[in-house]
């Protein structure tokens, strides 16, 4: 468990905005009892989960999956670091396919939808937007040397600094 603590901010908001969907996604995503505009479905009574009805709510539960899986990798096997830029790449990448899943989800189950489908889409938006901004992190730093500041060149003179004018005096 120890492992869990040690891991960056992002990674253990990503684990947990993830398993905060996964669980959500049981919540009711449809209003009960309502009456769909198109005859070829069913009439829906109760209510819909998200992964009830159309297929993308399972796709949407299965990279969700997949990403908890992922940033867990680290923490169930200790010798894999996982801190790269391009393990922020493929978490940055499955967290986009969520969102688009997600929303196809809510497009595709249009008809009763209640505040809860739109709380599954934020939190799978705060996990993309989290993702990417761990790319962009680590992309910007992954080329930086350890210290920030360059060193000066040896038997070079020292930057001179110019006073500034003295005022009120004219010759």
């Amino acid at each position: 468990m120890r492992s869990y603590w040690n891991r960056p901010l992002g990674s253990k908001l990503i684990l947990l905005l993830g398993i905060a969907l996964l669980a959500e996604m049981f919540a009711p995503w449809q209003r009960v009892c309502a009456i769909t505009s198109s005859g070829t479905e069913p009439r829906v009574c109760g209510w819909r989960t998200a992964y009830q009805g159309s297929n993308y709510g399972l796709y949407a539960a299965a990279l969700c999956l997949i990403i908890v899986v992922w940033e867990l990798l680290p923490v169930l096997i200790p010798k894999l670091s996982m801190r790269g830029w391009p393990t922020a790449i493929v978490t940055a990448g499955l967290s986009v396919l969520l969102v688009l899943s997600t929303l196809f989800k809510l497009i595709k189950d249009n008809e009763f939808q209640t505040f809860w489908a739109w709380i599954g889409f934020a939190i799978a938006i705060a996990l993309m937007v989290t993702a990417i901004m761990r790319v962009r992190h680590r992309w910007r730093h992954r080329d930086e040397p350890e210290t920030s500041r360059p060193e000066p060149k040896a038997g070079a003179p020292p930057p001179q600094v110019e006073a500034p004018p003295a005022g009120g005096s004219s010759a």
